[in-house]
This record gives structure tokens, C-alpha cells and sequence, in this order.
């Protein structure tokens, strides 16, 4: 059978046809693989930043939980000589006279007195401290001048408490001193918190 134009044309035509539809399927089989590299790319980088905020997030949540920690022990530590401190507080309120008195010439004698000044002492210790240091009911603290070895002063005391929990204020032409026992505490802390925070605490860590 005799091959016409028209067949050689449609036969070329079919080939060509096959050609491209070979070339779509080739291009389309390539976008194919490109999105799907490009999305497992994609998601890869995506776990990758998940992975680095997670990992963020846990390092974020042991340092606020090591700071929670050392803040707690901080506070608790901080309590503990809280206690120690408002005990020794007690402690001198409840002094024997003697040790009372001594104690008061004590902090007296370093004091640099002129020898005008006047006391104020807190409500508690206000009786006894008159008790102690003057002989009559003037306010004049005679007794207390002998046991400063200071016969010419004429410390008076203030009829009325002062607004201290323990402990006096000396109340002086030129310059007062806190003698109160808050604050006598406060300086003592100053200088041996570190050393009592050492033997209380050394042994539990």
C-alpha cells in the first residue's frame, strides 16, 4: 500500500506529538523533584529552627531556675541570720543590771561625750537605765558620770522614751549617736555576716 503525503504528514505529526508530550512528562517529572527537594529542604531548616528554639528555651529555663534556686537560698539564708540577729536583739533586753550597765559604760566611753549631752532611752529600758545611773529623780545621771570616771559631766535623761525598740540615742550639742540596739546589731552584722553565714551554712553545701 502506497504511502501518501498526507500519511507521511499525520505520522510526523503523531511523533511529534509523542515528543512533546515525552518532553512535558520529563518537565513536569523535573518540577516535581525540584519541589519536593526544595520543600524537604525547607522542612529540614524548619526542624533545624525548631530544634534551636526548643533548645534556646531550655537553656532559658535552667538558668530562671538556677537563679529561682539561688535566690530561694539566698532568702532562706537570709532569714536564718534574720533570726540569729533578732534573737541577739532579745538577748540584750533581757541582760542582767550589771551587764546592762557595763554595757551601756561601754559604748559611752568611746563615744567622745562633752559631757552636756542628753539620753534618750528606749520605753523598755527607760526605769531601769534611771535606776542605774542616777540617784535621784532630777534626771541627772550622776552615777553614770562616776562610772565614766568623768565627776565633772552632767548627762541628764530625757523624761520622755525614745522611739526605739532597745537600746539609747545620745543626743549632743555638736553631733548624736545611734546607740540603739537595731542599730548596734545592724554594724555587728555588717562585719560578721560572711563569717556566721560560713559556719551555718559551710556544711550543707
Amino acid at each position: 500500500m502506497a504511502t501518501t503525503l498526507y500519511d507521511k504528514i499525520e505520522s510526523k505529526g503523531a511523533e511529534d506529538a509523542k515528543k512533546i508530550l515525552q518532553t512535558a512528562a520529563d518537565k513536569a517529572r523535573q518540577l516535581k523533584e525540584s519541589v519536593l527537594k526544595t520543600t524537604e529542604s525547607e522542612n529540614a531548616e524548619r526542624i533545624r529552627a525548631a530544634e534551636r528554639k526548643a533548645a534556646d528555651r531550655l537553656r532559658t529555663a535552667r538558668t530562671e531556675a538556677s537563679q529561682a534556686s539561688k535566690r530561694a537560698t539566698l532568702e532562706n539564708r537570709k532569714a536564718v541570720l534574720d533570726g540569729v540577729f533578732g534573737a541577739a536583739e532579745e538577748a540584750v533586753a533581757g541582760l542582767p543590771d550589771q551587764a546592762y550597765a557595763d554595757l551601756v559604760v561601754r559604748f559611752l566611753l568611746r563615744d567622745g561625750l562633752s559631757g552636756n549631752e542628753v539620753i534618750r532611752v528606749a520605753g523598755r529600758d527607760h526605769e531601769r537605765f534611771g535606776r542605774l545611773f542616777s540617784s535621784n529623780a532630777d534626771g541627772v545621771l550622776d552615777l553614770l558620770a562616776k562610772r565614766l570616771k568623768k565627776p565633772t559631766f552632767r548627762l541628764t535623761l530625757d523624761p520622755r522614751p525614745a522611739d526605739i525598740r532597745g537600746g539609747f540615742l545620745v543626743v549632743g550639742r555638736d553631733f548624736d549617736v545611734d546607740r540603739s540596739t537595731r542599730t548596734i546589731l545592724a554594724d555587728l552584722r555588717d562585719g560578721l555576716e560572711p563569717e556566721l553565714a560560713e559556719i551555718l551554712f559551710s556544711a550543707g553545701e
